[in-house]
């Protein structure tokens, strides 16, 4: 039987549609691409080449001498571009007009193997190394964390040989410690600006206390800080005969300015400018004026610190304060000129420092419950600092703080009432499981305050606002509106608040930390009596350490816990959401 005319023409399609898809598949899987028409990546991974590693491998016909690469100068640029993203083992196909790259798959470390640690330090403590690319930067990343954990421990000269395989993704170190060291003799910087005594002043160690590099730069740092050099550090060397540290400064103008902008969702906009000089004099003095602004707060603040002797850490400041607070409830004005002497000390493990002396306050309620009338007091604070809290301030980790603030006025000294306003606030933050970077960092907060006087002083208006306590808001009872526990003109007398939040580290992408929190808070309108009822606040929040400040925002929920059905609630239920910038836990 013959084929009919219509079956001829169907197998000729099939032939032809066979014949296409043939030729199809080669030319896909032949499929390339590159950053120029001479270089051509083939394989499944995509690489992208950034526009000056593009220059260095295809040349650049504007630029004299680089208009064409030769095929060895651009497979030695490329195979250091992909070991940097983790291809360990490229291949390469030098052709007559093209150059084929197999990139090959990227090489993971699969195993951490550390050899002549000393046994307080441990390699399974340093995160983010394991499961990642094996790259030149992560070498680097490994070795600097292994020298920050020696050098943190006393072992002040270490030598680490790092070496990794890109076919089995095997890392490795071999760590020399080196002997344990303490502080000794530092040698000082000698300038023309600042007698070399006054570096005693911001040291934050003690002779003969093991060595801690982290303690040469929190000394460094507050240098700085206090604009007594624009930069500052400390040499290490190790000899024969011993570890010599030598400080190195940079020495710039006295004067230092500062200013900074901020948000949140309670003053709106924050600013903050500052100018300081702690140049003055031989025994290097120094004056600083500050100035704090947002929608509910202006304060002003101008001091003279001057110090006793060269070395010495014993000052005497004048203060003269300006402030005006405009809250719902209330509207002031408040004036402080107050003579404090004191002094600062370092341990091996903090930094402390008292002051106490007379003041003359002036208050002046606008709006609300409260006297017109200025009185002298007797102030006193008393500041105890965890030297790491300190260190890690930029990005809170572990340590804490502890301070105990005074002030009291007495009847017949030029003041109608007799009243104490004690305060004891505390800040503790740990990481947990020790982890480098920190996984979870867990921390509290807490705040105990009363105002010593006569009860019915209260009602009256006869205790100034700035012996009255008003909680709520992100610095205590973060489910509760801003100073409005209570919502009354009255205030209080005594509280007590603790606050504890767990936040995951250096975990998720971007920076991103999610945390969650609980506030509790009591409070009482009679001296160091507090009510049987409580406030709590549970919550979540999100905080991100971005480039221009550390962004946080919390959603909380404000509870209270009627102990007792015939108590005074101050607070109803709600939901609170804080959005800032600047601010930290």
């Amino acid at each position: 039987m013959l084929p009919t005319e219509n079956y001829i023409i169907f197998r000729a399609l099939l032939a032809a549609a066979v014949l296409a898809a043939v030729s199809v598949v080669p030319a896909m899987a032949g499929k390339r691409s590159g950053p120029c028409p001479q270089i051509q990546f083939s394989g499944s991974e995509k690489i992208e080449l950034n526009p000056m590693e593009v220059r260095l491998v295809c040349g650049d016909a504007a630029t004299e001498g680089w208009g064409q690469i030769p095929f060895n100068q651009a497979e030695s640029f490329l195979r250091a571009f992909l070991q940097q993203r983790g291809y360990q083992e490229p291949k390469f196909d030098p052709g007559q007009d093209v150059l084929r790259v197999d990139p090959g798959k990227k090489t993971f470390v699969k195993s951490f193997a550390v050899t002549g640690l000393p046994p307080e330090i441990k390699p399974r403590k340093l995160r983010k190394i394991k499961g990642q690319p094996m790259t030149p930067a992560l070498l680097d990343a490994a070795k600097a964390a292994l020298l920050s954990a020696l050098l943190n421990r006393g072992y002040a000269c270490p030598a680490i040989e790092m070496q990794g395989n890109g076919t089995t993704g095997e890392l490795s170190a071999e760590v020399r410690p080196g002997d344990v060291y303490v502080f000794a003799h530092i040698r000082p910087k000698k300038t023309d600006e600042v007698y070399p005594q006054i570096f005693a002043r911001y040291e934050a160690f003690k002779r003969g206390q093991r060595f801690d590099s982290r303690l040469l730069d929190l000394t460094a740092q507050r240098t700085m800080a206090d604009s007594l050099f624009l930069n500052a550090y400390f040499e290490v060397d190790c000899s024969t005969g011993g570890m010599a540290i030598t400080e190195r400064v940079v020495a710039g103008k006295p004067q230092l300015y500062k200013l900074g902008v901020g948000f949140d969702t309670e003053g709106f906009f924050i600013g903050k400018a500052q100018w300081q000089n702690s140049r003055l004099g031989t025994r290097s003095n120094s004056m600083g004026v500050m100035g704090y602004t947002s929608f509910r707060e202006q304060t002003a603040v101008a001091n003279f610190r001057y110090f006793m002797g060269r070395a010495s850490r014993f000052y005497f400041m004048p203060k003269l304060t300006f402030g005006r607070q405009n809250e719902p409830q209330y509207e002031a004005i408040h004036a402080e000129f107050a003579l404090l002497p004191g002094f600062s000390w370092d341990s091996k493990n903090l930094r402390g420092e008292f002051s106490a002396g007379p003041a003359l306050e002036y208050e002046h309620t606008i709006r609300g419950l409260g006297p017109v009338t200025s009185y002298p007091v007797y102030e006193t604070q008393l500041e105890l600092r965890d030297h790491l809290f300190e260190y890690y301030a930029g990005e809170p980790q572990t340590g804490g703080r502890l301070t105990f603030k005074s002030q009291s006025r007495v009847a017949g000294l030029e003041s109608r009432i007799t009243a104490h306003l004690l305060s004891l606030q505390g800040e503790h933050i740990w990481n947990l499981g020790g982890y480098t970077p920190p996984a979870l960092i867990l921390a509290t907060r807490y705040l105990v305050q009363t105002t010593l006087v006569k009860n019915s002083l209260l009602a009256a208006g006869e205790i100034p606002l700035g012996m009255r306590i008003f909680m709520g808001g992100d610095s205590d009872l973060r489910g509760a509106e801003l100073n409005k526990l209570p919502s009354d003109k009255a205030g209080l007398l005594t509280t007590a608040y603790d606050g504890v939040e767990l936040r995951m580290g250096d975990v998720l992408p971007h920076g991103l930390q999610p945390l969650i929190f609980l506030d509790a808070a009591m409070a009482g309108r009679s001296s160091a009596h507090l009510d049987p009822n409580v406030y709590f606040s549970p919550g979540f929040g999100l905080r991100w350490a971005s480039p221009i400040g550390s962004l946080r925002t919390t959603l909380a929920r404000g509870m209270v816990w009627r102990r007792d059905p015939a108590a005074e609630v101050l607070m109803k239920p709600q939901w609170r959401l804080f959005l800032s910038l600047g601010k930290e836990f």
